[in-house]
């Protein structure tokens, strides 16, 4: 016999061994659950349903557990080693995905979770939705339409009724021969509002004057409303066709925001990321063990755009009716205003935070930042621009330094330069 004979032998008889001991005892369902979850096996497979992989349910039935262990800790050596048929032919069915090597887990733990996979209980059957219930917030729209009209009619119906009051009024006098306002003294507006011999001054002066304060007081609200209300977007955060959370994704697994935004040190655009960048980890993670073996809801909205099926044989996934994402845009310039996302992150070194805010930690992104005009111009008064360690300001650099004025050098001594000191406040910076 050859050394990987018997090496390969003697490997078998230890499983078996080490297999048979372990049925003495009885396999820990409960521990197979934790070890299920701890190596992640939820995102290629799910119980009830093939996905990356094959169903796991009833594998106690089709497998002995003398294969399952050697399947499952080393499947590379069980196909090419020991040459397994069965082995191969699933590794063949699956296109040549094989599986993970788990050579940490040990024969018993291995059969711990087949012990999981065997007691664990059957997918709950859907429940007819009650149509009479909606999880959406109600819309009070038409409430809220149907309360002015009610308030337009009350309205109407007031004038007309203090109209029929005056005209009552006034025949009443013409029966008795009386003028209405015979008894009473004329007084004008103004006499009827203000106290004392205030009301009795020049109408026309007066008038003038209510203007004068009214208009003052309306050109201070309108002005104030224009400088921050018009045009500014500070706390939007509209819903988008895919629920993706920045939290999740950058705060928890700390993805690096470059990775999906690739273009941000080179482009003006940060660029929204391709549903094929998506893909380079919802192909496998499929987060299925959260939601009773069915793939994430948002994970099949990615599939549905892509006109991708899990389901189907390796090179035939992809259909030929893909669609795009339309995703509402959060942050948007007005379109006379210049700004280029490269200069500030890979030159300016700014981190994506400065402008975002804390983005790592958004479930849903809103615009953190006003974005207007004076909060730009802050900026580039009070941020210091790293002349000394940027290649980029090596011309800069050597200028601060021959500079004998003292204008860019702090009190202690340190070279200081922000970039309005390097004409980052000339209009034609950031104004086509």
């Amino acid at each position: 016999m050859s050394s990987n004979s018997i090496k390969t032998w003697l490997l078998s008889a230890a499983i078996a061994c080490s297999i048979t001991l372990h049925a003495q005892s009885k396999p820990n369902a409960e521990e197979g659950k934790k070890l299920y979850e701890a190596n992640n096996c939820g995102s290629c497979h799910a119980l009830d349903k093939k996905v990356v992989g094959p169903a796991l349910r009833g594998v106690q039935t089709r497998r002995s557990n003398e294969w399952l262990v050697k399947w499952i800790r080393n499947n590379e050596q069980f196909r090419k080693v020991d040459k397994d048929p069965d082995a191969i032919a699933l590794y063949n069915d699956f296109g040549g995905a094989a599986m993970n090597i788990f050579t940490n887990l040990t024969p018993e733990q291995v059969l711990n979770i087949v012990e999981y996979i065997k007691t664990a209980p059957e997918p709950k059957k859907d429940v007819p939705a009650n149509t009479n219930k909606t999880d959406e917030p109600a819309d009070n729209s038409s409430t809220i339409y149907i309360l002015l009209l009610l308030v337009l009619v009350f309205s109407s119906v007031l004038l007309v009724l203090s109209k029929v009051k005056n005209t009552l009024k006034r025949v009443e006098a013409e029966k008795n021969g009386e003028s209405e306002d015979s008894n009473k003294s004329k007084k004008g507006f103004f006499e009827k509002i203000l106290p004392g011999d205030l009301g009795k001054r020049n109408p026309i002066v007066l008038t003038l004057f209510t203007i004068a304060i009214v208009g003052g007081f309306l050109a201070y609200v309108g002005f104030k409303f224009s400088i921050t209300e018009v045009g500014v977007q500070k706390g939007y955060a509209p819903k988008q066709p895919i629920a993706y959370s920045h939290k999740l994704h950058a705060g928890d697994l700390k993805i690096d925001c470059k990775y999906c935004h690739s273009t941000v040190e080179e482009s003006k655009q940060a660029s929204i990321p391709s549903l094929n960048t998506c893909m380079n980890c919802h192909k496998g993670v499929q987060l299925t063990d959260k939601y009773n073996g069915e793939i994430s809801p948002e994970i099949k909205k990615i599939y549905a755009a892509l006109d991708y099926n899990p389901e189907a044989k390796p090179g035939e996934e992809y259909g030929k009716n893909p669609k795009p994402i339309k995703w509402v845009r959060i942050h948007n310039l007005p379109d006379h205003a210049y700004f280029n996302h490269s200069q500030h992150v890979k030159v300016g070194k700014l981190q994506c935070q400065s402008c975002h805010g804390p983005i790592e930690k958004m479930e849903v992104v809103q615009q953190y930042s006003t974005l207007q005009m004076g909060w730009c111009i802050d900026c580039h008064r009070n941020a210091n621009v790293d002349v000394e360690n940027n290649n980029y300001y090596k011309a800069l650099h050597e200028k601060v330094k021959a500079d004998k004025s003292g204008k860019y050098l702090t009190a202690d001594g340190k070279i200081r330069v922000t970039p309005a000191m390097n004409g980052g406040l000339e209009c034609s910076k950031c104004h086509y």
